[in-house]
């Protein structure tokens, strides 16, 4: 059953032994698109440590369990298929939540649920952990002590990339770049300035191509899948939310350097404050001189213990009557009590909660797709759209949502208030001398 190059490429590194035949890396970490045959390598790794290098116990575990059940059968598929192989065996158990084989020689190789309580009591000479980005913290950390009364352990992970909620994935990747002792990292990812539909950036991250993928199956991807997917299935790159709704070169082409806002353009802002009142942010419109929008991040305020309202509402305030700001846009169920110290401080405010954020939310995209919008790049801001979460409605609209962002997204929400104020048609006052 041969290795395709990319697969001898790893087996054969992660495999290298010290002076005294301990393993020179005890932690194997690959990270690749899916159908590039990580499954494959990870079958001969388990033969290989069963019928060859005289390894006890090995222990597979995924937050999917149909994943590592598929792979156990296969195992069992390719033992069964070779005499050699077949003669070794003592007994294979495929009873519901008891899956394992074992040797005449008392080796086993067992499947255990990816929770706090699956792999409690058990060692393991060789832990094989599947899909690591959908692995909790709970049971990675049940699973790491099971090789720590072994000899000469070793941990394979496998994955393709995730977001920010892919923890367990994103530290390990991390001590991994900054040269962990005894960690491999063996990763195949497109380079994120590329376009979806660049050919370079498919090959980049799918070293089976031309193998097991055809470059078809790929175009075909690219052209129907939700590009956050195809980033993460095809290309192997990390996005900030798996389903979020701004494309990020669509925000990324409305970058414009030189983008500040201005004393004396029509102005709009929004606030909006998270929902543990931890964060709140402030975001300006105004109508550009070339008929674009320019959105900035003003302000952001943060408190351990939640933000200071009165505060907040003097900063605001501060900034409207300078700017003149025509209105400040806000959420009823969490600024509130910021937007009443903003009216009786005299500025004009405007409630933006329920069905009429959803439609500014899509009239936002829109812009974004089509370059209408300008913004200077500045970090948080960006940090916070990338963190949102997209919530269909029933009615076949959307939203983002605070609730499953990936992070903050206070200026994100602000962003899709402000936009929409500046986006109404306006008229400029005239002054008429008699």
């Amino acid at each position: 059953m041969p290795l395709l190059p990319w697969q001898a490429h790893v087996i054969t590194d992660a495999s290298k032994v010290t002076s005294t035949g301990a393993w020179a890396s005890r932690m194997i970490g690959v990270t690749v698109a899916r159908q590039n045959g990580k499954t494959h390598l990870v079958r001969m790794r388990i033969l290989a440590g069963l019928f060859l290098w005289g390894e006890r116990s090995i222990i597979a575990m995924s937050q999917n369990r149909m994943l590592s059940l598929e792979t156990f059968r296969q195992v069992v598929h390719i033992i069964d298929e070779n005499a050699w192989l077949r003669n070794e065996i003592k007994r294979v158990s495929s009873t519901n939540g008891q899956e394992y084989l074992e040797l005449k020689n008392g080796a086993t190789y067992s499947i255990v649920a990816a929770s706090a309580d699956g792999p409690r009591g058990r060692t393991a000479d060789l832990l094989y952990v599947d899909e690591l980005r959908q692995i909790s913290e709970h049971a990675w950390a049940a699973a790491r002590p099971l090789t720590r009364a072994v000899k000469n352990p070793q941990t394979w992970v496998t994955s393709n990339a995730g977001d920010l909620s892919s923890t367990v994935l994103n530290s390990l990747r991390a001590r991994a770049l900054a040269g962990a002792k005894g960690v491999s990292w063996y990763e195949w990812s497109a380079d994120p300035i590329l376009n979806i539909h660049n050919k370079k950036a498919w090959q980049q991250a799918n070293p089976a191509l031309g193998h097991l993928i055809s470059i078809d199956e790929i175009e075909s991807a690219a052209a129907t899948d939700h590009p956050d997917a195809f980033r993460t299935e095809t290309l192997c790159l990390w996005v900030e939310v798996m389903d979020s709704p701004w494309p990020p070169e669509a925000w990324q082409s409305c970058t414009d350097p030189d983008m500040v806002l201005e004393v004396g353009r029509p102005t709009f802002g929004a606030l909006d404050v998270s929902l543990d009142r931890r964060t709140a942010a402030l975001v300006g419109a105004q109508v550009l001189d070339d008929g674009r929008i320019g959105i900035g991040l003003v302000d952001v305020w943060t408190g351990d213990h939640g933000i200071d309202d009165h505060r907040v509402a003097a900063d605001i305030a501060t900034w409207a009557k300078t700017y003149r700001a025509r209105s400040v846009a806000y959420d009823k169920y969490t600024g509130m009590n910021v937007a009443a110290r903003l009216t009786n401080a005299g500025i004009t405010t405007e409630d933006m909660s329920g069905a009429g954020f959803a439609g500014a939310c899509d009239e936002l995209l829109a812009a974004m797709n089509h370059q209408r919008i300008a913004h200077s790049g500045q970090d948080t801001l960006t940090a916070h759209m990338y963190s949102c979460a997209r919530k269909p409605a029933a009615d076949g609209g959307w939203r983002i949502v605070r609730r499953g962002s990936s992070g903050p997204i206070a200026a994100a929400v602000a962003t899709v208030m402000c936009h929409h104020l500046a986006a109404k048609p306006y008229s400029t006052p005239t002054l008429i001398v008699v």
